[in-house]
């Protein structure tokens, strides 16, 4: 990662790849963290049928945008909306809530919290994971060619 006054930047090949626990279905690509900035972005990545744990966030917003994929975004008991590529949504501190992949693949989300609620640091506490030739299709197809 490059940090100098006015930019900090990288590419996702040389970031962190990790699990929270061994047994966990997602795994999580951490692009940035509260070590360069106050919120954590990361890609998750969730197998067919994996799902976040159920949890809410005293003061962080989380905003998951689909990359790729489709499954089911839950806040509270109360609402449930189908998500797919290009959907986003946004998750107030303060609402419970589970994104569950639905579809027949991976789903891809590129989330952020703000603040990052140490969650990083819980990320990055979990095992080490390994992105797949499946993972490096979907990501490397996001960048432009020239």
């Amino acid at each position: 990662m490059v940090n100098i006054p006015g930019l900090i930047a990288g590419n996702f090949e040389d970031c962190p790849i990790h699990k929270i626990s061994a047994a966990d279905t997602n795994k999580f690509l951490l692009l940035c963290d509260r070590e360069q900035v106050p919120f954590t972005s990361f890609v998750e990545i969730f197998e067919v049928g994996g799902r976040t744990p159920s949890n809410e966030h005293v003061e962080a917003y989380e905003y998951f945008y689909v990359l790729k994929g489709e499954g089911l975004a839950k806040v509270g008991s109360e609402y449930e909306m189908p998500i797919r590529q290009g959907s986003f949504i946004i998750i107030p501190p303060g609402n419970h809530h589970d994104i569950i992949n639905t579809g027949s693949s991976r789903l891809y989300c590129l989330t952020t919290m703000i603040p990052d609620e140490k969650f990083s640091d819980m990320i990055k506490a979990g095992p080490a994971a390994e992105l797949d030739d499946e993972d490096l299709a979907v990501l490397k197809a996001m960048i432009p060619v020239k």
